[in-house]
């Protein structure tokens, strides 16, 4: 192919290209939350489908994958065609925790991905019945040590997970935790008596916290929640504890650049919004703006600490 036939079949390509981004999207969009309804991906997934839905006159059709800390969604979103019309929500425990927690993890958290923008950040609650003879972590800490194997955390994804093996592991505690496929599962046998604790991200927790039959102990991270501002912290506690969560969007690798961008713009302009903004930071998000890149350099900064945090609490790889 001489070299004038090659640059016009280029610029074809080119022109093509600009085009599909300028058009897109004209069909409805998938995303994929690899949690279970309720949880707090699902939360920030719904919230963000209603905006995009509104901003784009588009269909934006929720698709729940739970399972396996959510290897089963992500899974499913790195095999998803790389057009656009499949997004999907990437958090700690699918892209940062996954490769220390999950034995041949079929996908690789960076390279199998485009990483469109990061959403926000924050920590955990601690919950208990409200009927429970703990309601502070001292409290918990005196009872477990005096009741030994009688204290179950259920746990359905990292940010749940992790806290409850740190908190083991930090106070020497003989507790021990029990996996679930969704933290709505987690919250029946909460309330049932079957498990004695459990920590939430703090989306799924504010809203257990207002149906009134689980009560806040402590906070994961370093400070206090505002939203809870009379709950502790792990850390006064247990100095040096401290455990957070970020949730943002994906898609699989090679969606076109121009696409990509656009898709960044419309989270932008959706955390800037009120009527997005506002409930989701009203439950204890606090949302960060950051490039695609930024993004993606986030991932790899917040896999090195979830290393750490699995590491500390004895976990080994299943």
């Amino acid at each position: 192919m001489n070299s004038s036939r090659w640059l016009g079949f280029a610029g074809l390509w080119i022109a093509m290209v600009s085009a599909f981004a300028q058009s897109y999207p004209n069909k409805p969009i998938r995303l994929i939350v690899p949690f279970g309804p309720g949880s707090g991906s699902d939360i920030v997934a719904r919230q963000l489908g209603n905006y995009l839905q509104e901003h784009w006159k588009q269909p934006v059709f929720i698709d729940n994958r739970p399972g396996a800390q959510g290897m089963i969604g992500t899974d499913a979103l790195r095999n998803s065609a790389a057009d656009g019309y499949t997004l999907g929500i990437s958090t700690n425990s699918t892209h940062a925790a996954a490769p220390y927690l999950i034995k041949n993890l079929p996908y690789d958290p960076i390279a199998d991905f485009e990483h469109i923008a990061l959403i926000g950040v924050g920590g955990s609650v601690a919950l208990v019945p409200n009927q429970s003879p703990f309601k502070t972590i001292p409290e918990l800490a005196a009872y477990a040590k005096a009741h030994s194997d009688e204290i179950f955390f259920g746990h359905a994804d990292t940010i749940s997970h992790i806290p409850g093996e740190l908190l083991k592991v930090s106070a020497k505690l003989p507790i021990e935790g029990v996996p679930y496929k969704a933290s709505a599962n987690v919250v029946t046998d909460l309330i049932g008596g079957q498990i004695q604790l459990a920590f939430f991200n703090y989306m799924t927790g504010a809203a257990q916290v207002a149906g009134g039959r689980l009560v806040p102990i402590a906070v994961t991270e370093a400070k206090r929640n505002p939203r809870w501002p009379d709950i502790p912290t792990v850390s006064e506690t247990y100095p040096g504890y401290e455990v957070s969560f970020f949730v943002g969007v994906s898609a699989p690798r090679g969606v076109a650049a121009d696409v990509i961008s656009k898709i960044h713009r419309a989270i932008q302009d959706a955390q800037r919004d009120p009527k997005f903004k506002e409930p989701l930071e009203g439950v204890g998000l606090t949302f960060v703006a950051q490039s695609p890149g930024e993004y993606r350099s986030f991932i790899l900064k917040e896999s090195e600490r979830w290393r750490e945090h699995v590491k500390a609490a004895r976990l080994i790889p299943q």
